[in-house]
């Protein structure tokens, strides 16, 4: 949801945020043209963000054990060209929110790269494969690795 949420969130922000003004000077139109915008973006940057994490976890769900445990940065290789694969989706949502609006897109188009690199460092922790965070992992699997009390 994050690699959606950014982009998309910042153009919602800004959509009902101009739906109010307009609102506050009295045209009706413009602000219900706005207001349709930003439901355009927040419905669709939540769509695109669902469809973006279950092809990204399910890719690496799906990825090979060995390779994704074998070295560090093949879960990030992978997790990253997922990513990769699958934002344009929100380029599309903005595209459709914004009336391919030239700042819009610029401003997405340039999230891009940084979103696929957010999801490339945490690939590992997306596909559930790090013990950085305890609350990925079931409580059978901490009892495990615990030293049992006398």
């Amino acid at each position: 949801m994050l690699m959606a949420g950014v982009p998309g969130g910042l153009w919602v922000t800004f959509a009902f945020g101009a739906a109010l003004a307009f609102l506050a000077r009295g045209s009706t139109q413009a602000a219900l043209s706005a207001f349709r915008d930003g439901g355009i973006l927040l419905v669709g940057s939540s769509a695109a963000g669902a469809l973006m994490g279950v092809f990204i976890g399910g890719g690496l769900a799906l990825a090979s054990q060995r390779a994704v445990d074998s070295r560090a940065w093949k879960p990030a290789l992978i997790g990253g060209l997922l990513a990769a694969m699958v934002f344009p989706a929100e380029v599309l949502v903005v595209a459709l929110g914004t009336d391919v609006g030239p700042l819009e897109m610029v401003v997405t188009l340039l999230a891009w790269p940084v979103m696929t690199v957010l999801a490339a460092v945490h690939s590992a922790d997306i596909a559930g494969r790090t013990r950085h965070h305890a609350w990925l992992w079931t409580a059978g699997r901490r009892r495990q690795q615990q030293p049992s009390q006398p």
